[in-house]
């Protein structure tokens, strides 16, 4: 889950649905990249490990608020993706490769022991998978997992921010990608282009989202709907 802190309020975005908007960005590009629909199908569904876990809203009694995808507790966040990233493999395999790329990288200097076993573990998946792989696909796996992470920043950058804000942390000074440095300029409350502009033509994309209170209520649900500029 996205948490978003709005007042005495919490705007939750489920993490799949973040991932959907992932791949509407890759799918409008106007540079062309190889193994197009295998990436936008990773990109779109690099988040399936969540779609169960986000059903329900888990309470952090500690920080009296919902738990999010960074703190949600290990053992049953780290089942979740590997089942997740088996289901894109069941699916297509160069998919389940480049998201694999993408979970094992969160623990590259995991200190856990359980984290370290899941990147080791994703590791030998990759191996596996590399020997399946054609040629040409292990030609584009790592410019293709950098474009997912790229997509994934581009979409968290939208989903943790309030509309017409770039304040989070994590995107204030932009996203990096290929030695260019990225930003979501807002022109009002639904409307965004991305400077440099990197799509081929305008589109909407719609966010899902429920609105709870500090008392654990949800006050309704609502989408987020904005309008992509060139």
């Amino acid at each position: 889950m996205i948490v978003r802190r709005r007042k005495n309020q919490f705007v939750l975005i489920a993490q799949h649905d973040h991932a959907l908007i992932s791949g509407e960005f890759a799918a409008h590009f106007a540079e062309p990249f190889e193994h197009f629909d295998s990436t936008v199908y990773a990109i779109s569904h690099h988040d399936v490990a969540w779609v169960e876990l986000d059903q329900a809203i888990l309470w952090n009694e500690a920080k009296n608020q919902p738990y999010s995808f960074e703190d949600y507790p290990l053992a049953p966040k780290l089942a979740a993706y590997t089942k997740g990233i088996s289901q894109v493999e069941e699916t297509d395999r160069y998919a389940g490769m480049l998201c694999s790329k993408h979970y094992a990288s969160f623990f590259e200097h995991a200190s856990d022991p359980a984290g370290r076993r899941f990147r080791e573990q994703e590791l030998a998946r990759q191996n596996n998978l590399l020997q399946r792989l054609s040629a040409q696909e292990k030609e584009s796996v790592d410019s293709n997992f950098r474009l997912l992470q790229f997509c994934d920043d581009l979409s968290l950058a939208i989903c943790l921010n309030e509309p017409q804000q770039n304040t989070h942390p994590w995107y204030a000074d932009g996203i990096r990608y290929q030695g260019e440095r990225y930003r979501w300029v807002w022109e009002d409350e639904h409307r965004l282009r991305l400077t440099p502009n990197l799509f081929a033509k305008p589109f909407i994309i719609e966010i899902p989202c429920r609105i709870v209170d500090d008392s654990r209520n949800v006050m309704k649900r609502d989408v987020f709907r904005y309008q992509i500029l060139v």
